[in-house]
C-alpha cells in the first residue's frame, strides 16, 4: 500500500491529488478526509493479461471488499492507462477506494500493477 495525498493551489481553487501506486483489494476510506470535487483519475494497469477495475464509494461509511456496491466503477484493459475527466467535478462527501481485478461486487482478487492517480477538490 503506497497512497500518498498532497495538496495544491491555483488561483481558482485549493486541489488535492491521491496517489495510489499498487492500488490492490485494500479499501483505502476518507483518503482526503474531506468531502470535495473529483476532476480526473488517471489509471495504469502494467498487469499482463489482467484488466483492473477500480471501484468507489463517494458518500459517508465504510466499505468492504466483496461486499459494498461501488457509487461507480472504472476500468483498464491490461497493459494500458485510461483518463476519465469531469469537466465539472463529481461530488463526493468520503472519497473510498479499493481495485480488483474482476468487476462484480464480491470480487476481492487483487490485480497487478495498478496505479490510480485523483485529482480533486
Amino acid at each position: 500500500m503506497t497512497l500518498k495525498v498532497s495538496g495544491f493551489s491555483s488561483t481558482a481553487a485549493s486541489y488535492k491529488i491521491v496517489n495510489d501506486a499498487d492500488s490492490d483489494e485494500n479499501v483505502h476510506t476518507d483518503v482526503t478526509g474531506t468531502s470535495g470535487n473529483i476532476y480526473q483519475i488517471d489509471i495504469s494497469n502494467g498487469g499482463g493479461t489482467n484488466t483492473s477495475y477500480v471501484k468507489f464509494k463517494l458518500s459517508s461509511g465504510s466499505a468492504i471488499v466483496g461486499t459494498t456496491e461501488p457509487d461507480m466503477l472504472l476500468v483498464c484493459g491490461p497493459n494500458t492507462s485510461e483518463q476519465y475527466n469531469f469537466p465539472t467535478g463529481l461530488a463526493f462527501s468520503q472519497l473510498t477506494f479499493w481495485a480488483t481485478r474482476n468487476g462484480e461486487t464480491t470480487d476481492a482478487t487483487a490485480p497487478n500493477a495498478t496505479i490510480v492517480t485523483i485529482l480533486c477538490t
